[in-house]
């Protein structure tokens, strides 16, 4: 009987406590599920409050906006192509030159002198080929002596030729009209190749090189517009795609492209940045969406659009973007309805009621 009453007040104290173990945890289990379906993306049959935009074609300026460097439309460094003292500078540094100036004569003394040397033998071969000639008319001489004098008038012209084109280098003149920099030399100063003596640009055009990615590499062609700015020189300016570089940039990915504008005032200068905007051609039939409608995926983008009172996700293609829309290639067309506001709260095929249309 004892041991009866034992067995049961062990078997109830068991129970009671298992019961404590058990039922908070069937409590939490259930209140857990009640707030997750309550919390959950939306009951069965419980609509989403959304906004709509009806889709429809409009004009879109295609345009691709880049940074450029603006370059002088010639530019030159000046060097010595022999080994000289500079024996006069005939510009003031920063001023306009036109083609064909003198900027820098070298010291020639030693040229002169040799040259003068070389008209004296001319003068004595000349004579001695001409008694030779005598000699040759009367038998008196071979033929290989009057050759011989010939051919050493003829050398020693060469050589004239030569020293005269060596004091030609001594002068150094402006290969093109242009601004003319700081000079790098003083009268008196050694130079060779090696040594710049300034540098000579023309400004009067310049260039700007830019590059767009090679995706539209078909859209761009010889002769469309530029329009460009540089900060701290108002306004905008225009130019002109005239070349190109015939290679994609391995490490970029964009193709480099050079226009040319006018630059009369010579207000913009080599080495400028500039904000390029390249116009491509227009689009009459673009179907633009706000950004925040555009759904991204690991591969691609995706968008809502509105049907039957539902949501359905539709992957799409991306063209130009703006400050605040994007243009669809792909996808859609123009009288679908995309949802734009709950983004985050949609999912395929969730009930919608639309809030507002535009």
């Amino acid at each position: 009987m004892k041991k009866s009453i034992k067995y049961i007040s062990i078997t109830f104290i068991i129970v009671v406590i298992a019961a404590l173990i058990i039922v908070p945890k069937l409590i939490l289990n259930k209140e857990g599920d009640s707030t997750s379906r309550t919390q959950g993306s939306n009951p069965q049959g419980q609509e989403i409050l959304s906004e709509g935009i009806i889709l429809k074609a409009q004009i879109l300026d295609n345009e691709i906006k880049t940074i450029g460097t603006i370059r002088a439309n010639e530019e030159v460094e000046l060097r010595s192509e022999v080994p000289k003292k500079i024996k006069g500078i005939y510009f003031k540094e920063g001023t306009f030159v036109s083609r064909g100036k003198t900027l820098f004569k070298l010291d020639s003394d030693d040229l002169v002198a040799k040259l003068r040397k070389q008209e004296l033998e001319e003068q004595l071969a000349i004579v001695k080929l001409e008694r030779e000639k005598q000699l040759l008319e009367k038998g008196l001489t071979p033929q290989e002596d009057f050759d011989v004098a010939e051919n050493n008038v003829d050398k020693i012209r060469a050589d004239m030729t030569s020293t005269r084109i060596d004091i030609q280098k001594t002068y150094i003149k402006a290969p093109f009209s242009g601004i003319i920099g700081l000079r790098n030399v003083s009268v008196g100063s050694f130079v060779n190749s090696s040594v710049p003596l300034a540098t000579i640009q023309d400004v009067s055009k310049v260039k700007i090189d830019f590059s767009i990615p090679e995706k539209y590499i078909s859209l761009f062609k010889i002769g469309q517009r530029v329009v460009f700015a540089v900060e701290g020189i108002p306004g905008e300016f225009d130019a002109e795609v005239y070349a190109y570089e015939p290679k994609v940039e391995n490490d970029t990915r964009t193709l480099v492209i050079r226009a040319i504008a006018s630059n009369p005032s010579r207000k913009l200068m080599p080495g400028n940045f500039a904000n390029v905007t390249l116009k491509l051609s227009e689009n009459k039939e673009a179907i633009m969406v706000p950004t925040q409608s555009i759904v991204p995926k690991l591969k691609g983008q995706s968008l809502y659009v509105f049907k039957n009172g539902t949501a359905l996700l539709v992957d799409v293609e991306i063209g130009t973007r703006t400050e605040s829309t994007v243009q669809l290639t792909s996808g859609v067309n123009a009288g679908d309805t995309i949802l734009v506001t709950n983004i985050l709260r949609l999912k395929q095929g969730a009930k919608v009621k639309l809030q507002k249309v535009e």
